[in-house]
């Protein structure tokens, strides 16, 4: 399976999707790094990186 992010909301999906299945925008295969929320109320990560929604996002989406 290969990994693919939403060029929107940089939420990282590994399924055969072909949008997103979060907002519904196009996925791209051209990503890097990763982060893991947990806990977006309390992560200051996902604060300034404007994630409130729990998942693997990517940090930069092409």
């Amino acid at each position: 399976m290969i990994m693919k992010a939403c060029k929107n909301c940089r939420l990282v999906v590994y399924t055969g999707e072909k949008v997103c299945p979060k907002c519904g925008g196009e996925l791209s295969e051209k990503l890097s790094g990763m982060i893991i929320v947990l806990e977006p109320e309390r992560s200051e990560i996902a604060k300034l990186a404007e994630i409130n929604v729990v998942g693997t996002y990517a940090i930069k989406v092409k």
